[in-house]
């Protein structure tokens, strides 16, 4: 039964749902999930690997080291150990010191391990010289990967990835790890290897983890796996998994894609980003549960250092940018101090901050000049790069996220020309992809309708996130009470409707928004709805976005 149905019917509106064809949105059904083998060069995969495995050849799994390409790596350790073959290592490269990708170090290693095979998990579509170095040790490559690519391709064994130029496959927004998983289901469905029929789902968990994690649209294949994958999550046997969530008090019956996405992403990520990639993918693959606590443990101390030195660097940018008379429409900035490695979070801070692209630079361990760039509403910035690809000596990712290499001549025209090229891009598109406030829609609820019905009618449309944004509720109220709580008291919390609502703000305080709350003040509050479980206590709440007039 839906308790509010036109509520439903706004949501289903919103994301371009007829009442025809909502039932597969609302119930993903995970057996239309699409052939592996529509993939390009699935096929030839597949069979390379089965050879491999039945001639008991070194295998590589050779992964990228964000929350993406760990996870990913994971659901590869997870079929091989259930294969019991062994004959297989895996190398994460070092974020600060070998940066993106594969690198003719990391070949020269995979070699004297008696590689034969490599196997990328979410990087190597633009790793053209690398391969041919790893050919000519002997090794095949096979490239299974989501970003991306240039005109050329690497000389690679196969090369799996949806967005390859004349692929077939019904659905291009696949992220690293669930490509993957794909391979592991291509090649189960060939040669079980003794394996017990369905057991690859309990890889699920992994896959949700990348797909939450590595901002892709969450419909089509990427909802069913997302949804499907959250419920293996929400009862994972994986001691990593449980050792995390004790650490951070998540009820893991309950979990939701924002602790994903707020809570688990970011000590995954901090392990690469401070230096120690394989301490993720042990927690994510460890069946030792002291050895799983201990790494927890050690992913939250990394993950605090992290914010320290991330703070300090966004500190240090905005002062630079406020000194500037002017900032471009797209901004640059940088210090050949910073580390590579934790510009992301600095360019998602500054995106925040200035509302637009930003792209931010540092100096890595060899001493090359690299960076990490985030979008702004929903601008492409892999075709920005491309238009601008004169000013970058490398330069890839996807259209929300990537990374580049400049020198010091490029930088110093970088953001004027970027800007210009912005300025340009901008008035020919006609139709920005990405979700904002208006494109999402306000949906006006009274205070009285804040309850659990209407929670059950929104989370039908779970889980959110890029290309299924939550929806935005106007509540018209009067504030009853304003309190800052946290340790260090830099969380908001608003009561309404003489206390019989909560609305809360993470690190935030009441002039963070466009009306200043006070008690008894009338406003108009734009806020999601959600259901906490923190420390095993549901509670329904709404998370503020703005506070208007009433």
């Amino acid at each position: 039964m839906i308790h509010f149905p036109e509520i439903f019917q706004a949501l289903l509106t919103s994301r371009g749902l007829s009442n025809e064809d909502y039932q597969d949105f609302i119930n993903p059904d995970y057996n239309k999930l699409h052939n592996p083998l529509l993939l390009p060069d699935m096929e030839k995969a597949r069979d390379r690997v089965v050879r491999t495995m039945q001639k008991k050849e070194h295998i590589v799994v050779f992964s990228d080291y964000d929350a993406d390409g760990i996870p990913g790596a994971a659901v590869l350790s997870d079929f091989f150990r259930r294969a019991k073959y062994e004959n297989v290592s895996f190398y994460i490269p070092h974020r600060h010191d070998e940066g993106f990708g594969m690198n003719k170090t990391a070949i020269d290693e995979c070699h004297e391990r008696g590689a034969k095979l490599i196997i990328t998990v979410d990087c190597g579509i633009a790793d053209t010289e690398e391969v041919t170095h790893a050919n000519k040790h002997g090794i095949d490559v096979i490239i299974t990967d989501h970003h991306l690519s240039a005109e050329s391709l690497p000389d690679a064994f196969a090369i799996v990835n949806p967005k390859r130029k004349g692929s077939s496959y019904p659905f291009s927004e696949l992220c690293g790890a669930t490509l993957a998983f794909k391979l592991v289901q291509a090649i189960l469905a060939k040669e079980p290897f003794g394996i017990k029929e369905g057991m690859e789902k309990w890889s699920l968990d992994l896959v949700a983890i990348a797909t939450l994690s590595d901002m892709v649209p969450l419909v089509g294949e990427n909802r069913i796996f997302a949804k499907f994958g959250l419920d293996v999550l929400r009862k994972s046997p994986r001691p990593g998994i449980q050792a995390l969530m004790k650490k951070l008090n998540i009820d893991q019956r309950n979990l939701s894609e924002d602790d994903v996405v707020f809570m688990i992403t970011p000590r995954i990520n901090a392990a690469s980003r401070m230096g120690v990639p394989l301490d993720a993918f042990k927690l994510l693959s460890t069946d030792n549960s002291k050895e799983a606590g201990e790494i927890a443990e050690h992913l939250e101390q990394i993950n605090n250092e992290r914010k320290g030195v991330v703070a300090s660097i966004v500190k240090e940018a905005k002062k630079h940018l406020k000194m500037r008379e002017k900032l471009g429409e797209v901004i640059v900035a940088g210090n050949p101090e910073w580390r590579p490695a934790l510009l992301g979070l600095v360019a998602n801070s500054l995106v925040e901050e200035y509302k637009r692209p930003v792209f931010v630079w540092g100096r890595d361990g060899d001493g090359a000049l690299k960076g990490s760039c985030r979008s702004y509403n929903g601008r492409n910035l892999f075709e920005l790069m491309q238009s601008a690809s004169g000013y970058f000596l490398e330069f890839g990712g996807h259209a929300g996220a990537g990374g580049f290499t400049v020198t010091l001549e490029q930088l110093t025209v970088l953001e004027e020309k970027l800007s210009e090229i912005f300025k340009e891009n901008t008035k020919k598109s006609t139709n920005p992809q990405g979700s904002t406030l208006e494109s999402s829609g306000l949906i006006t609820v009274s205070p009285e309708e804040i309850r659990e019905d209407l929670w059950e009618t929104v989370s039908l449309f779970a889980p959110f996130g890029m290309g299924n944004p939550k929806p935005v509720f106007k509540i018209n109220s009067a504030v009853s009470g304003v309190k800052k709580f946290g340790k260090e008291g830099n969380h908001l919390e608003l009561s309404l409707n003489n206390g019989q609502i909560k609305a809360i703000s993470f690190f935030s305080s009441p002039d963070s928004f466009s009306v200043l709350p006070t008690p008894g003040l009338s406003i108009n509050l734009l806020a999601h709805l959600e259901k906490s479980f923190f420390r095993n206590r549901p509670e329904l709440r709404l998370r503020i976005v703005d506070i208007l007039e009433g």
